[in-house]
């Protein structure tokens, strides 16, 4: 039985993969802002991370996120992230 190719116009990830995109999302965007990850877990003992991780998986701005990360190497949190204050607030380091 032959396997079913992957469709490569397909823009939308597979059900099952799409928290791990969104993840992978996150941790690109937090590396291109330059936030390190062990900064933002500190805050208030993770809390404020665990809402970021929220706060991505329900972005509507998917597309748009890709799309900066994919012509960004460093650059700061944008207003279309829902963490960009977070992320700011760290860098800053007013958390």
């Amino acid at each position: 039985m032959k396997s079913p190719r992957r469709d490569p116009t397909r823009r939308e990830p597979r059900p099952d993969l799409a928290d791990f995109h969104r993840k992978v999302l996150m941790d690109d965007m937090m590396q291109v802002v330059g936030v390190d990850v062990l900064d933002a877990v500190d805050v208030d003992g993770g809390q404020s991370y665990v809402q970021a991780r929220a706060s991505c998986r329900g972005c509507t701005c998917r597309v748009v996120c890709q799309t900066w990360l994919a012509d960004h190497s460093q650059g700061e949190p944008q207003e279309f992230c829902p963490n960009a204050n977070f992320f700011q607030a760290i860098k800053a380091g007013d958390c």
